[in-house]
C-alpha cells in the first residue's frame, strides 16, 4: 500500500510536470540536449563575496527535448515532496526545504556534483546533466559571522521568458544571509581570604561590560554556585567583567582565558601589632672565667684586712 501510493504521487508529480514544461517548451522550442551548458552559483552578501561555500547539487529529475521531467529512482521515495505544479517561489521554496530535510538525513544519498565558491563568491559546476537540481543550504564561517543559504531548486536549461528561447548557461544567486558568531561566556569567582574567612561577603555583585558599558549585572552565589553563565553572545563585541572592592579584600583581579573570566579576591592582610622589647642577653663568646677568680681575690684582701685588723687591736 506504501510502494501504491508513493507510485501514485511520483505520476501525479510526473503528469504535472508534463502538463506544464511542454507547453513552455513548445513555446521556447524543443531543447537541445546537445547544446554545451553549465551551472554557476553567486554568494554574494552586501557585495561582498563569500568565498570558501560549499555547494552540493542533487540531480532530482532529468530533462527530455519536450521539457518533461523524470524523477531519478533513488529520489522516487520523496515523489510526494516533488509537487512542481508551477513555479510559485514560495511553494517551490517551502517544497526545497522539505526535500532538503529528507535528503540530509539519508546518509546513502550523495549528491551528484559539488563546487566551492572562488574569491569572487562564484561556483561552477562542470561536466553536469541537464535536469532539476535541489541545492541544499550551506554553511560557513568567517570574520565572526556565520554566512548560511537556504536550499533552492535549479532548472538547466532554464526557459527565458523574455525571448521566449532556452538558457544554457544558467547564473543562480544563492543570496546568503549572514548572523554574528555565538558563544557562551562564564565567570568564575575565587577566595584567596584564609586570613579572615569570618568575614567573607554573604554575595557578590558583577556586571558584564560590553564594549564599555555595562550589559547585565547578576549577584553571586547564583543557584548555591560562585558561578554564572551568559549564554549565546556576539563574539564581535569586546565583553569582560568588573566588581566592585569588598571591605577588607584587594581590588578585585580579572583574568581571561578563552570565554572565562576568573575573579580573584584576595583579603588584606592585618597589620602585625608591634612586639616589646626584649632584654639584652649578654653576648655569645664573651669571656666569664675572670669573675670568680676576682670575687675570690676580693675576699682573700677582705679576709687579710680582718686578721691585720685584729692583730693591731690585740698589741695595744
Amino acid at each position: 500500500m506504501k510502494i501504491y501510493k508513493r507510485f501514485c504521487a511520483l505520476l501525479l508529480a510526473l503528469l504535472a510536470a508534463a502538463l506544464l514544461l511542454p507547453v513552455g517548451a513548445s513555446a521556447a522550442g524543443s531543447i537541445d540536449l546537445g547544446h554545451t551548458h553549465s551551472l554557476t552559483i553567486t554568494a554574494v552578501y552586501a557585495d561582498m563575496p563569500i568565498s570558501g561555500l560549499r555547494f552540493d547539487a542533487y540531480l532530482i529529475s532529468t530533462v527530455d527535448q519536450y521539457g518533461e521531467l523524470t524523477v531519478i529512482d533513488r529520489y522516487g521515495a520523496y515523489a510526494e515532496s516533488l509537487d512542481i505544479r508551477g513555479k510559485n517561489d514560495m511553494a517551490w521554496q517551502n517544497m526545497a526545504q522539505a526535500l532538503a530535510r529528507e535528503i540530509l538525513l539519508d546518509p546513502d544519498l550523495k549528491p551528484s556534483r559539488s563546487a566551492v565558491t572562488n574569491s569572487d563568491g562564484v561556483a561552477v559546476f562542470t561536466d553536469i546533466p541537464m535536469g532539476l537540481y535541489l541545492v541544499p543550504g550551506s554553511t560557513i564561517r568567517k570574520n565572526g559571522y556565520v554566512y548560511s543559504t537556504s536550499p533552492f531548486f535549479v532548472m538547466l536549461p532554464e526557459q527565458d521568458l523574455s525571448s521566449n528561447t532556452w538558457n544554457y548557461n544558467v547564473v543562480a544567486n544563492a543570496k546568503p544571509g549572514q548572523e554574528p558568531v555565538r558563544a557562551d561566556y562564564e565567570v568564575i569567582k575565587v577566595w584567596k581570604d584564609s586570613c579572615h574567612k569570618d568575614q567573607r561577603p554573604k554575595s557578590i555583585a558583577i556586571s558584564l561590560i560590553c564594549d564599555g558599558e555595562i550589559y547585565d549585572t547578576i549577584t553571586l552565589p547564583h543557584d548555591g554556585a560562585w558561578s554564572y553563565t551568559w549564554k549565546n553572545l556576539d563574539t564581535n563585541h569586546q565583553w569582560t567583567v568588573t566588581e566592585k572592592r569588598e571591605n577588607g579584600y584587594q581590588d578585585p583581579k580579572v583574568q581571561q582565558e578563552g570565554n572565562t573570566f576568573i575573579v580573584t579576591n584576595t583579603c588584606s592582610k592585618p597589620t602585625t601589632p608591634p612586639q616589646p622589647d626584649k632584654p639584652t642577653l649578654p653576648q655569645t663568646g664573651q669571656l666569664w672565667w675572670p669573675v670568680p677568680v676576682l670575687i675570690a681575690a676580693g675576699l682573700l684582701f677582705v679576709v687579710i684586712g680582718l686578721v691585720r685588723r685584729r692583730g693591731t687591736i690585740d698589741e695595744k
